[in-house]
Parts: structure tokens; C-alpha cells; sequence
């Protein structure tokens, strides 16, 4: 848990952003019902290292998703480790339970290579064609529905972008983004996300230029370390080691029906 104490304070400030936090013994409740559909914004944060029963956590949680507006409940566990028991029971009853590798930069230069930076731009007018490439983006990412697909471009216009949330692409033919990265950095620390390439775009070193370019960009805005999650044994994750990322470890989410 030591090592992620800093991603944790990182993301105890992303959560202020969003309308209401709930504090309890074992983390807290984030909601908004602006974006009663975007799980990011309505959550349980459980960062206890004390175990904790399932039932305790969603007798909170369901409440303030319901008031919110939300249809779906989804928990982040800070200390997998030790909350085994609530892993368990989230699975035994058929919760779909998820994992999500944490690597850590520490803020050195990432070793250059043939993939330099020169292809990567920092999005500084946010117009309406970056919104249509970022919403094709997030369909790839596997947000389906239109009212998902609104919310999570409204919570990028509304909080994430006027709270320093940075976006870098890379631009295919005609100057239409065909790769992505997302960059912020609160409490000193930095938090990369949403490194995608289109699928007719892959295989030529999108994701390893803009990589380099947030982690200098990371270390430029002062961070002290900078994260981002990975699929555990997937291959972004072999790309990221080759840039200096380490695995520090892991996080499980579970997702359930509210009744």
C-alpha cells in the first residue's frame, strides 16, 4: 500500500472535483448526478487496510448512487490484498470483478528511441472535431450508448479540461486525431490515461511518442512521480517497462446492479 500512497492522493483530489463525497470508515462515496452513467464519477473508494464486508460498503454506496441517479454501482479496492474477503463476496454472487496493474514512473527521462516526439501535439483548441474523434475513441475503450458516450464528453468540457487535464494526439491525414494521451497532474502527481490508437493507425509508434511526451510534460509540470494503469500481462504494459515505468501494484474494481 506504501507505494500507492501518492496515486492515492492523486486520486483523492480527482474525486473533489466531482459534486459530493461521502466520507466512511473505510474510504468514501464519490457521486455527481450530472453523470449518473460515468462509473469515474460515482463510486465506493475503499482504501482501507481493515477489512470490509460488502454489504457494509453498499449500504452506503447504493443510497448515494440512487440520489444521484445512477443504475449501476462500481467499488475501487486501494488494498486488494487485505480485503480478500470483500473481493470474494463481490464474486461469489456473480459481481463482475476486475483488475488493473499500477505502474509508476519516477520522473527520469524515458530512453529515446526511433519514435520520436515530433509527431505528438498538445490539443490547445478543444473544437467540435476533436470531440467527434474523442467520442470514437471512447466507443474503443467500450462506452456504448449515446448517453454515456455525452456524459463522458461533458464531464471532460465541464471538470476534467478546466482542472488541468492535458490531451496530446497524434494526427493522421486531413489533421484528424488518430491517437491519444491524457495527462494530469494535482498534488504533485501525475496520472496518464486514455493512451489509445485507432486500429488502422497501430503498429507504428503513436503510443510509445506520446508516452515520452506526457512523461516529460509530467516531469516539466512538476510532478514528483507519475502513474497509469495497465491490463495485467498485457502487452501496453511491456511497452510501458521499456519507458521506465515499474509495476508497484494492483487495484480490483467490482461492478453490480444497484437494487
Amino acid at each position: 500500500m506504501a507505494d500507492l500512497e501518492p496515486l492515492l492522493r492523486f486520486w483523492r483530489a480527482m474525486d473533489g472535483l466531482f459534486d459530493r463525497i461521502t466520507p466512511t470508515r473505510w474510504g468514501a462515496v464519490v457521486s455527481d448526478r450530472r453523470f449518473p452513467a460515468v462509473q469515474e464519477a460515482n463510486y465506493a473508494r475503499v482504501e482501507s487496510a481493515r477489512p470490509v464486508d460488502l454489504d457494509e460498503v453498499e449500504a452506503e454506496l447504493f443510497p448515494a448512487l440512487a440520489q444521484a441517479g445512477c443504475t449501476r454501482a462500481h467499488g475501487v479496492i486501494f488494498a486488494p490484498e487485505e480485503q480478500t474477503e470483500l473481493i470474494t463476496q463481490a464474486s461469489t454472487r456473480g459481481e463482475r470483478v476486475t483488475w488493473d496493474l499500477v505502474m509508476g514512473h519516477a520522473g527520469s527521462d524515458p530512453p529515446q528511441g526511433r519514435a520520436g516526439p515530433d509527431r505528438v501535439e498538445e490539443v490547445l483548441t478543444f473544437d467540435d472535431a476533436f470531440w467527434a474523434a474523442h467520442r470514437a475513441s471512447d466507443r474503443l475503450f467500450g462506452a456504448t450508448g449515446d448517453e454515456l458516450l455525452d456524459q463522458l464528453s461533458e464531464m471532460e468540457r465541464l471538470v476534467l479540461v478546466p482542472a488541468g487535464r492535458r490531451w496530446f494526439v497524434v494526427r493522421g491525414v486531413g489533421g484528424t486525431p488518430v491517437a491519444f494521451a491524457a495527462l494530469m497532474v494535482l498534488e504533485g502527481i501525475g496520472f496518464v490515461d486514455h493512451i489509445l490508437t485507432l486500429p488502422d493507425e497501430r503498429r507504428r509508434g503513436h503510443a510509445t511518442a506520446l508516452t515520452r511526451r506526457v512523461l516529460r510534460e509530467a516531469r516539466d509540470a512538476g510532478a514528483e512521480r507519475t502513474y497509469l494503469l495497465a491490463e495485467p500481462d498485457g502487452p501496453p504494459a511491456g511497452m510501458y517497462a521499456r519507458l521506465g515505468f515499474e509495476p508497484v501494484g494492483h487495484l480490483a474494481s467490482w461492478f453490480s446492479p444497484i437494487p
